[in-house]
């Protein structure tokens, strides 16, 4: 029996917009973070600025808030397993599919 699963809901443009800025800027400054030893902290990312790094999310996360009040903030563990995977997936993206 298939039981039909519900639609998530649809990210505005805006915040779509956002989170793929912000994430880019993670991708450009993932390098630099982990040659400076910031691996397992969290980044605290505002458009295309790293504003710092905390050692816990809690952390990170207070100072979002405290920055940004309840508007929509980013945080990304830095991980140095994020350079493999994002390398699979340009790749992924890069050739075409195969039939």
């Amino acid at each position: 029996m298939n039981i039909p699963l519900p639609c998530p809901p649809a990210i505005p443009t805006a915040a779509l917009e956002r989170l793929e800025r912000e994430f880019a800027t993670y991708r450009r400054e993932l390098p630099r973070l982990l040659a400076t030893g910031h691996t397992g902290r969290f980044a605290l990312i505002h458009e295309d600025q790293i504003l710092g790094i905390w050692e816990t999310q809690l952390a990170a996360s207070q100072e979002g808030r405290q920055r940004f009040g309840l508007a929509p903030i980013t945080l990304k563990k830095v991980d140095p397993r994020d350079v493999e995977r994002l390398a699979l997936l340009d790749a992924r993206t890069e050739s075409p599919c195969r039939s």
